[in-house]
């Protein structure tokens, strides 16, 4: 599916919005908490989160104040303290809750269920249920011109991490932590970690134009998996062979048999179509015909032709007893509509 600028900015706004936020593919869930002056705090929670620097250590992330969530941005701007806490699966609804517009002294701490935690004296609250926690101070505040956006960044000045996530090259396993990731605004998924590269070198670029593995190797490329065992059929050298059948005889004798019972069904709608057509006929010549009483439903009626042959009448003599040109015999039915019978 190919979709240009005109198509998706002509689609529903929600729709769009979904699919926007969708393309640019899986981010990282926080919850980023503030506490203001006056004690008041919040959490608010965001995918826009972004790595700036490691030397100085800076983050980053994006949000719109005027829209979005004024008293975080608020809070950031007054007290220049915030904290970045990840969102692993235990807590996922809760965390999704804290978007919700509240009221005026209200807390996502309180309403969420989340419990706010303090370490070393940092001036803003952490969320306790979050396995890794990062306290930031504000460096610079960047109005973007898109969109009415601000680009936070924040020094970091303090982590909680369980060190059983940290790795030996200092990297850190989030599947062992259970973050969960977002694509869109509120699909979430877990994170796997499949593969660990190594630092490229000129020499390595030679091998992508080479063979990794033999041809007689099962291997998906999409899943980066041996799937041999998941096939529905052997790739062993010893396997079937698999051959492909003559398929003509089959589909002659199911074209004839196709042909059979399409010819039947036709006949079956031309019959239909007839009989309905004949139907139609006779209850305009009866509704149309001179009769002076009102039929009786389920009685025998006989339609003959007048002298002048232009009319027809209806009548309740049955037609051996005189000479006129008999049309036909007819009875009523609850729903008023005649039906021919056969004396």
């Amino acid at each position: 599916m190919k979709v240009s600028k005109e198509e998706f900015h002509s689609w529903d706004s929600k729709y769009r919005s979904n699919f926007i936020n969708a393309i640019s593919g899986y981010k990282g869930v926080h919850l980023i908490g503030t506490e203001g002056k006056d004690g008041g705090t919040g959490l608010a929670i965001f995918n826009t989160v972004v790595h700036i620097s490691s030397q100085p250590a800076r983050i980053g992330f994006i949000i719109k104040p005027l829209t979005v969530d004024t008293d975080s941005y608020g809070r950031i701007i007054e007290t220049k303290y915030y904290t970045l806490n990840h969102v692993h699966k235990s807590f996922l609804e809760r965390a999704h809750a804290t978007s919700v517009k509240l009221a005026e002294g209200e807390s996502q701490f309180d309403l969420c269920n989340l419990k706010k935690e303090y370490a070393n004296e940092f001036r803003a609250p952490f969320v306790a249920e979050s396995n890794i926690k990062i306290g930031l101070k504000l460096i610079e505040d960047i109005k973007l011109t898109e969109g009415e956006c601000h680009l936070i960044i924040g020094e970091v000045e303090f982590v909680d991490v369980k060190g059983d996530y940290i790795e030996e090259d200092g990297q850190l396993d989030l599947e062992k932590a259970n973050d969960v990731y977002s694509a869109g605004l509120n699909q979430y998924s877990s994170v796997k970690k499949f593969v660990k590269l190594l630092d490229p070198i000129a020499e390595d670029l030679l091998s992508f134009n080479q063979k990794k593995r033999p041809d007689n190797v099962v291997f998906d490329e999409e899943s980066q998996s041996y799937n041999a065992n998941a096939l529905a059929y052997g790739t062993n050298i010893g396997a079937p062979s698999i051959i492909s059948n003559n398929l003509s005889n089959w589909k002659s004798s199911g074209i004839r048999s196709y042909n059979h019972v399409l010819k039947s069904k036709v006949e079956r709608i031309k019959e239909e179509y007839n009989s309905l057509v004949e139907e139609y006929k006779n209850n305009e010549l009866l509704y149309h015909a001179k009769y002076d009483f009102e039929p009786i439903i389920g009685e025998v009626y006989h339609l003959y032709e007048k002298d002048n042959k232009d009319e027809c009448f209806l009548s309740l003599i049955h037609p051996k007893t005189w000479s006129r040109t008999h049309l036909g015999s007819f009875k009523l039915n609850s729903e008023k509509v005649w039906s021919k019978i056969e004396l």
